[in-house]
């Protein structure tokens, strides 16, 4: 056990694996000499580079809108090889952040750490199973990570997200900025204006009468991200027209637009400013890995499960749980509070 082979399986979304940085560091104090591993998504792996607690990146390809039998094919070729190249690493313990004991059963590993399976039969469980009270819905993502660490000895993972921007891309969006007119010695808001589900996603009028009041009161300079693309893609709805909407209403006066067609770019982006506003999504997690405090909008979403972790913080959230119910007025309550 002083060198073990560990590979944490974390296939779904940005700040779920952000989420289990915690866990990583703790393994990597337990075990300073183990090949650790992770398992990630072509969707989320960004979040890891340049992480020392982690050895190798293995990364899943995820499904993209194609049709061809051809593209089909080579998609499930490139899966399996990558199946081949996990089995031949060996590793001692599977931990599976998430479930997949399905696909994880192929990845030859001597023994899976997970919670139950929920909708499985005994026999198609993780060898070892992590108890969790109340489905795990009154604790922090953090928290349940830091449970399977403790099946291994590992004590210390709680810690604050980790996160390591690209040095590279965080000057070359910061000479694009300046060149725009933006003054890194003065006080910078970020707002991200996108989300993936309609019931977090804030109205595009409230936007611009937040940014005109914040102007006003606060005279600070605002960052404005969005996921970049068209609304009417399926597999990955954009906010282009959103965003050009909302900085023509504010004809570019103390805004400044801060496309990130990359998620490289947007940690970047958000690593230069103060606070961020936005809703519950990968963008909260990446500003809370980055130590930003952070105003977030809650839609249905569980805030004891995954509210901002290890920093400063506020939550809105309405009864109708419809991010479109927040009312500016209140934002600016809370803005008041944050930046005190």
């Amino acid at each position: 056990m002083k060198s073990p082979h560990i590979l944490i399986v974390r296939r779904d979304n940005i700040g779920d694996l952000l989420c289990t940085t915690p866990l990583i560091h703790g393994l990597r104090k337990k075990y300073p000499k183990a090949f650790i591993a992770v398992l990630a998504s072509s969707y989320n792996a960004e979040v890891l580079r340049g992480n020392p607690d982690v050895d190798q990146v293995f990364v899943f390809p995820k499904r993209y809108e194609k049709k061809s039998a051809t593209y089909f094919f080579a998609k499930l070729w490139k899966r399996w090889m990558l199946i081949r190249e996990i089995r031949r690493c060996r590793f001692d313990h599977l931990i599976l952040a998430n479930g997949g004991w399905r696909y994880a059963r192929h990845l030859g590993g001597k023994e899976m750490i997970g919670f139950r399976e929920r909708h499985q039969s005994d026999h198609c469980q993780p060898e070892v199973i992590v108890p969790l009270e109340h489905e795990g819905r009154e604790d922090h993502e953090v928290v349940k990570m830091a449970r399977l660490g403790s099946v291994l000895g590992v004590t210390e993972a709680m810690g604050p997200l980790h996160l390591f921007p690209d040095p590279g891309e965080v000057i070359r969006q910061r000479e694009h900025l300046v060149a725009l007119g933006w003054d890194p010695a003065l006080p910078t808001i970020g707002l991200h204006i996108s989300s993936r589900q309609p019931h977090q996603r804030w109205p595009q009028e409230s936007f611009v009468a937040l940014a005109q009041e914040l102007m006003k009161k606060k005279k600070v300079q605002i960052l404005l991200f969005w996921s970049p693309g068209k609304n009417n893609n399926r597999m990955h709805p954009g906010d282009d027209e959103k965003a050009t909407w909302i900085l023509e209403q504010l004809d570019h006066h103390g805004i400044l637009a801060c496309p990130t067609g990359t998620l490289r770019e947007l940690i970047a982006g958000i690593s230069l400013v103060d606070h961020i506003i936005c809703s519950d999504g990968g963008a909260m997690h990446i500003a809370a890995a980055l130590q930003k405090p952070t105003l977030c909008f809650f839609g249905a979403s569980n805030i004891d499960e995954w509210h901002p972790w290890h920093v400063p913080y506020h939550i809105l959230k309405t009864t109708s749980q419809r991010v479109a119910d927040i009312q500016v007025e209140e934002v600016i309550k809370q803005v008041d509070l944050l930046t005190r």
